[in-house]
């Protein structure tokens, strides 16, 4: 069997040391999978070591630069001064340790407590208005990295699927406060996790009906980013947020990555590592992501999943509009 060009997987939920050990490096590099590593502020032995293994294995090794979480924890226009100060000592710091990754990842979502009160339909949460040069800050971060002397960084980021629905009013991206069409990024990986649209859902959506909205958020997305694009599948473990629903088994997985497939999509990221080790045998998930076939035709659209793309278009085109009307009125 051979692996598919373009594999990583997100190593968010699992301590540097146990992404290390030899036979977790060892399975990633027999399938090809590249390693997408958090890091939080705290103390960096760990991360240099690890990035040296995976360099030894030949394995990918991207950073993914996080915030506490009473800082926000992802990078959103509202942490973006704090967010970009970080990642820049974070890159300086690892240079020096002769660990410099090729690639920052930046997780572009609204502040973790503000995208739980989101998902749990909170409208009481508190919203602050968006800093007005957030955008700018994250902006010039990028370009910093990417025009790097000697050594130019990669940038990419994790996109949250409701802004591929946004037309040139931006609704979505401006009402999560997640720049992504003004920023020139290396790669967009766009987090389509269906096992996390089916349990937000509420029983609303059922599998049958997240399948064909997998299906068309890939071929968004090939469409928007071209060769830039990716999608991030899962999830097998939970996350940050501590109620994402998962995968069933690794039959859903591998589903997935031929819907993904089938639709035109080879850059394929998988959530998370954690998850796959707290889930064993680790080598049923790593070959269920590394060696599905392209699916033979995309799975058809169900009343569901047409009801809910109709739904996200409609806020799309009502938060641009709203978003217009305070630009005209300010």
């Amino acid at each position: 069997m051979t692996a598919v060009r373009g594999l990583r997987i997100w190593c968010e939920m699992v301590a540097h040391a146990d992404i290390a050990a030899p036979s977790v490096l060892a399975a990633l590099a027999e399938r090809r999978i590249g390693l997408v590593v958090a890091a939080l502020p705290g103390p960096r032995a760990d991360l240099v070591r690890l990035a040296r293994s995976a360099k030894d294995r030949g394995l990918s090794f991207a950073v993914w630069p996080m915030l506490a979480d009473t800082a926000g924890r992802w990078a959103s226009v509202d942490n973006a001064e704090r967010f970009s100060a970080y990642v820049r000592a974070l890159v300086d710091e690892l240079d020096r340790e002769g660990a410099l990754p090729e690639e920052i990842a930046i997780d572009l979502e609204p502040p973790i407590n503000r995208l739980r009160g989101m998902l749990a339909l909170d409208r009481s949460a508190p919203r602050a208005p968006h800093p007005a040069d957030g955008g700018a800050s994250l902006r010039a971060l990028v370009r910093d990295l990417r025009s790097r002397v000697p050594t130019p960084i990669r940038v990419s980021a994790a996109v949250i699927p409701l802004v591929l629905f946004d037309d040139e009013a931006a609704g979505f991206e401006r009402w999560l406060g997640t720049p992504v069409g003004s920023i020139g990024w290396d790669h967009a990986s766009v987090m389509v996790y269906t096992s996390l649209i089916e349990g937000y859902s509420r029983g609303l959506l059922r599998r049958d009906d997240v399948r064909p909205l997998l299906a068309s958020s890939c071929l968004f997305t090939a469409a928007r980013f071209g060769a830039r694009a990716g999608v991030s599948l899962g999830a097998v473990g939970k996350g940050a947020l501590g109620d994402e629903a998962t995968y069933r088994s690794p039959r859903e997985l591998a589903d997935d990555v031929a819907i993904a497939r089938a639709a035109g999509v080879e850059a394929l990221t998988l959530f998370d590592l954690g998850g796959v080790l707290g889930r064993p045998p680790m080598e049923a998930w790593l070959d269920a992501f590394a060696f599905t076939a392209p699916a033979p035709c995309l799975p058809e659209a169900t009343w569901r999943s047409r009801a809910t793309k109709n739904l996200v278009r409609g806020a799309a085109r009502l938060l641009g509009a709203a978003g217009s009307l305070r630009r005209e009125r300010g």
